[in-house]
């Protein structure tokens, strides 16, 4: 950390003394000013926000012309949650959390943030996409739902609840974490407070262009954490919810978490960067570079799966409902067995059964576990376009040339 309590201006925040007595390997907490600081926004910034906004009005679009696109792309929020627990540090895929009996504290951790992006997603367009609707009540909640059955620190398991104690972030090294402390957040009295600025700057109608607002609470969202345990999940779930309530977005059809594991170290660099220089409008242009991205890999991933729809509709149009019916639900559950099959096109086993083996002779779907009972089955061109790399992905323009 810088010495000295104050921060040259443009400062965001200074440096306070920590609390006799505390238990903390550091002398000093990090208090952030409140939201919203003064900013002169770069030319940088303005066109990378405006790059960004293209991507996802085109995101948006694409979505928003799709006949059912729930049913097409309910994968992304697994995406998402994949992203996010491969941020923290696990293995977790989209496959992990499909597959049933998978129950490793890593996919319940995976499958608690697809599970409340969804309920969140839903409760927001019940009460309607405003920022107004967005709450402290809901960010305690979603820590709530992404904690339950997960992992929580050991010393102190409140999900949903404030911390009540000090916290730090180690400086990571090639080892994992060492004893190094990079930063510490404001004490736990000085949190909540902060908290409650940002719920209010949350709710408002902000003082820069949207994505800008998002990429500030985010900063402040990080450099508060609030919760022991989660901070980073509940932040990156928060950007597809104001996205969602700025009414750029009508679904979470998009996964920032991809970016920022990508680009981990930069992320946190320039986090600390405007905590230690006031560097704004750095972490703005990566932010909204982040959001660019994001969009078009996710405008991508959905004309692929919209593509290989369209192809299984037009293969099996004169095929028994069954069959129709199956290569539809792929879409949405692309793990399953013939009696989950049977479930998910309201039929009888026999008649599932026989579409399954329609499905498995054409290579539309593997039999994974080579057993002769509970078999598993996977759609391999669902889940190919979901895991394929980025690099190996078209861009929207490739796309949208053929």
């Amino acid at each position: 950390m810088k010495d000295g309590y104050l921060v040259d201006s443009p400062a965001p925040g200074k440096y306070l003394s920590a609390d006799s007595g505390a238990s903390l390997p550091a002398s000093k907490f990090y208090l952030p000013n409140n939201l919203p600081p003064s900013i002169e926004l770069s030319p940088a910034v303005i066109e990378a926000n405006g790059r960004a906004m293209h991507s996802l009005g085109r995101l948006d679009g694409f979505w928003s012309e799709i006949e059912d696109p729930d049913a097409a792309f309910g994968l992304f929020v697994y995406k998402e949650a994949e992203q996010s627990s491969q941020v923290e540090g696990t293995q977790v895929t989209v496959s992990d959390m499909l597959r049933k009996g998978t129950d490793s504290k890593d996919v319940r951790e995976a499958r608690n943030y697809a599970e409340a992006l969804r309920a969140a997603t839903r409760e927001l367009l019940r009460e309607g996409r405003s920022r107004r609707n967005l709450s402290l009540d809901l960010v305690t909640s979603l820590h709530e739902s992404l904690m339950e059955s997960g992992r929580t620190d050991d010393e102190d398991p409140r999900p949903g609840e404030f911390r009540s104690r000090y916290v730090w972030i180690e400086e990571e090294n090639q080892n994992g974490y060492g004893t190094n402390v990079r930063f510490v957040p404001p004490k736990p009295s000085a949190a909540e407070s902060k908290m409650e600025n940002f719920e209010e700057y949350m709710q408002s109608d902000g003082e820069y262009p949207d994505l800008v607002d998002i990429g500030l609470l985010h900063y402040q969202l990080e450099t508060i954490h609030p919760f022991v345990d989660g901070n980073g999940r509940v932040g990156r779930l928060l950007i597809v919810l104001l996205l969602i309530a700025s009414d750029i977005l009508v679904h979470p059809l998009f996964y920032l978490s991809s970016y920022i594991r990508r680009n981990r170290d930069e992320y946190t660099d320039l986090l600390l960067a405007v905590n230690e220089e006031g560097e704004w409008n750095a972490w703005l242009e990566f932010f909204l570079d982040g959001i660019r991205e994001q969009a078009d890999e996710a405008f991508s991933r959905a004309k692929l799966l919209l593509r290989l729809r369209t192809e299984y509709r037009e293969r099996y149009s004169d095929a028994a409902p069954s069959v129709r019916e199956l290569a539809d639900v792929a879409f949405v559950e692309p793990i399953f067995t013939a009696s989950r099959a049977a479930e998910l096109i309201d039929m009888s086993y026999p008649a599932a059964n026989k579409a399954v083996d329609r499905l498995e002779a054409d290579g539309l779907l593997e039999e994974r576990t080579g057993k002769e009972r509970y078999r598993e089955f996977r759609a391999t061109d669902v889940l190919d376009v979901l895991n394929r790399d980025v690099e190996e992905i078209p861009s929207p323009g490739e796309l949208m040339a053929e």
